[in-house]
């Protein structure tokens, strides 16, 4: 069952990729939401569902991995990012730039953590796991809407 969980909460095993392993499930994320969009263009709460749940199992299958492998945040689970990043750009206009500046913006959040960001990391398990990225990709998310509503 662990192992069940961790391809999930490594989204496919790209977590375990050497390097930046929260990069690169930002990076997987991008075309995954992209397509949704395309299929899912009338009604956003569908995609809020979505995520809503991705989150809500994220949480719960991160607090097993975590809790099997003994380690409070292991690398390997970039779930959060998926969600964080999926947030980013919920409804974002269709341009490549304003994906690239979601995309951008998140990893800069996900990894400085600024303010509450990273206070919410503090929480324990698979809550902790997620929050932070969550907050980062809202973050993003209303810089991002905010620009392209200037614009």
């Amino acid at each position: 069952m662990i192992q069940i969980l961790r391809g999930f909460t490594s989204v496919g095993y790209v977590g375990l990729i050497p390097g930046a392993p929260g990069t690169y499930g930002s990076l997987v994320t991008l075309p995954i939401a992209f397509y949704w969009s395309r299929l899912v263009t009338e009604n956003q709460f569908i995609t809020v569902g979505l995520i809503v749940i991705l989150a809500v199992l994220g949480t719960l299958a991160s607090t097993a991995v975590a809790r099997a492998q003994g380690v409070e945040d292991p690398s390997e689970i970039v779930i959060d990012e998926l969600v964080g990043q999926w947030i980013a750009v919920i409804a974002i206009p269709d341009h490549w730039g304003y994906w690239l500046a979601a995309f951008v913006l998140f990893r800069i959040f996900d990894i400085w953590k600024p303010w509450i960001i990273d206070r919410v990391q503090n929480l324990q398990g698979g809550l902790g796991i997620m929050m932070d990225d969550i907050l980062a990709g809202l973050l993003a998310l209303l810089i991002v809407q905010g620009v392209a509503a200037i614009l």
